[in-house]
């Protein structure tokens, strides 16, 4: 994909999805400009990286930092979250951040005429429904972070009523890869299989997730940025494919051969079957087949064996 006309913003481009983005982005032509204050982010992850791009190291909550940031820019990828929301914090500075960042880049991005790509969350359904999850599915978040999320999208598509902006909201179900910061289940699982440890399920087993390899994010993010049809719509994006906790246990097992024994705790469970359609986004942003899990975990797997002290750090 040839980016070599564009320049992108990417928020948190220190973190998890803000590094992998930069990556693929400067390997597609593009000019790239970073804003992070490394609270979550990590420098290393921009390892080889900082002589291609321009690092701006502050807060999007500094509207100064951000009108800087943002010059010349015509596209927006805003990857920035509040690690203390995912957390489950009831911190009134981080929901206040968060609002208060996200809408010094909304301003600019009106003012530059700039494409503003939100990445959201598969959290702002809630409880499910009915399944498979569509982006038709009643929008009743369960955590603050999926209520955030959610008021994030309601600002964008205000900004794009009132004043113009030009929006892509990406619903991203379950991501994992290499360098994720955040430890969720499939990186647990893999650590665990690593160091000898038993892979512990909480619950019955049976509640199941559709995971999402970072190589499907970031080709959704480059094909939201190229595709005027995308503009104004909300995607999920996600494998398609759901797992059980328990049959995701075997697969780690199954890949890494490990001897690691499985076992069931007791303890509280989030026990949702959370199936994600993503047939929308594969009709209009044209992605392809996603990675499969087998292929996904097996290629963090590799990266976890060459990186074992990543979270030790």
């Amino acid at each position: 994909m040839d980016l070599q006309s564009r320049t992108i913003l990417v928020t948190g481009g220190g973190g998890f999805l803000g590094s992998h983005l930069c990556e693929t982005l400067l390997e597609s032509g593009a000019r790239v400009k970073i804003i992070d204050n490394f609270t979550s982010g990590r420098a290393s992850n921009l390892a080889g990286m900082l002589n291609r791009l321009e690092l701006i190291d502050g807060s999007i909550v500094d509207e100064c930092i951000v009108e800087e940031a943002s010059r010349g820019v015509d596209t927006v990828v805003h990857a920035a979250f509040p690690m203390a929301i995912r957390q489950r914090s009831l911190e009134t500075s981080a929901i206040t951040d968060a609002t208060a960042g996200l809408f010094n880049l909304l301003k600019e991005a009106v003012k530059n005429r700039s494409i503003f790509i939100y990445i959201s969350s598969i959290a702002v359904y809630g409880e499910q429904k009915y399944n498979p999850i569509d982006e038709k599915h009643p929008l009743e978040p369960v955590l603050l972070y999926g209520a955030v999320k959610l008021s994030g999208e309601h600002f964008c598509f205000a900004m794009a009523r009132s004043h113009g902006l030009k929006t892509v909201v990406l619903r991203v179900a379950d991501i994992y890869g290499p360098k994720n910061t955040r430890i969720n289940l499939p990186v647990q699982f893999l650590l665990d299989a690593l160091n000898g440890r038993p892979l512990k399920i909480f619950g019955s087993g049976r509640q199941s997730r559709t995971y999402t390899y970072i190589d499907d994010y970031l080709k959704a993010v480059c094909a939201a940025l190229n595709k005027p049809a995308a503009v104004g719509q909300v995607f999920n994006i996600s494998s398609g494919k759901a797992v059980s906790v328990y049959d995701l246990a075997m697969l780690v097992k199954e890949i890494t051969s490990s001897k690691a024994v499985v076992t069931f705790e007791k303890g509280e469970a989030d026990e949702r079957q959370l199936i994600i359609n993503n047939s929308l986004s594969r009709q209009v942003l044209k992605l392809g087949q996603p990675v499969s899990l087998e292929e996904g975990l097996s290629a963090t797997w590799d990266w976890l064996r060459n990186n074992p002290h990543f979270y030790k750090i």
